[in-house]
């Protein structure tokens, strides 16, 4: 089907081209001077009301489910989904209505309630570290998805939602898991680990304050036991000095 709504629209967009050069004069005085739309318009509006919306929904929902198969590693034919793509830009006639409204909104719902799934399992499964390698990769793949064949003002949309489900629902229990959270990472200089949080959680408003609060908390305890080694290890010294002042002493007096 996809297929041959390109073909249908790229023969419908060839046919516009053609007449606009038959009808040029027309186009460019008498249509401006009677304050009529122009034939490209004119043409734009047919292939709307004619085609794409009658095949709107279904090819919207096709165009979805070969973005999740993609997600689930199936190969696609990207440069297809550019193309019905582009109809729904260009059908705008410069407006992004069509895009955001026909397509865009159905698939943020989607995505949304793909990585809800994906993160409820990924959450009970993985480690920390393991998780969070899970969703570093998510949002790389969510970024080439735009840069290949969706719009790019989708991109921060996109990605708002896939850091909103894999990161900002999960962050707590992501944090605090017992032999890999947070804390564990500090406690055992995981500085790759360490350096992934933050880029992961430093994109999310205020998502940075928990983790900087564990760190303040490590930091404490840390600080703390280094402070009472020293003060036993000084008094250790102190009382190890006196004994040996005391032997000396007591040799002394012996000999």
């Amino acid at each position: 089907m996809l297929r041959e709504l390109v073909k249908r629209w790229s023969n419908h967009k060839v046919m516009v081209r053609w007449l606009s050069r038959f009808f040029h004069y027309l186009d460019r005085y008498f249509i401006a001077r009677r304050s009529l739309p122009a034939l490209n318009e004119v043409g734009l509006t047919c292939f709307r009301d004619l085609v794409y919306q009658e095949v709107n929904a279904k090819k919207r929902d096709v165009v979805i489910s070969l973005i999740d198969q993609e997600r689930e590693g199936e190969q696609i034919d990207r440069a297809l989904l550019k193309n019905v793509l582009d109809i729904f830009v260009k059908i705008g006639m410069g407006q992004m209505d069509c895009y955001e409204n026909d397509f865009e909104a159905a698939m943020l719902k989607d995505t949304a309630a793909y990585y809800s799934r994906k993160a409820s399992n990924w959450i009970l499964e993985d480690s920390c570290p393991d998780y969070m390698l899970k969703a570093e990769e998510c949002l790389k793949r969510e970024n080439d998805r735009v840069s290949h064949y969706l719009h790019s003002s989708s991109e921060p949309k996109l990605l708002e939602k896939v850091q909103h489900e894999l990161l900002s629902v999960y962050a707590t229990q992501l944090l605090e898991k017992e032999h890999s959270g947070c804390h564990a990472l500090l406690r055992d200089d995981k500085v790759e680990d360490l350096s992934r949080m933050y880029r992961l959680f430093s994109k999310i408003p205020r998502r940075l304050d928990p983790v900087s609060s564990i760190f303040k908390q490590h930091v404490t305890a840390e600080g703390t036991a280094l402070v009472k080694q020293a003060e036993d290890a000084a008094s250790n010294k102190k009382v190890y000095t006196l004994i040996v002042l005391f032997l000396i002493s007591l040799c002394a007096i012996l000999f």
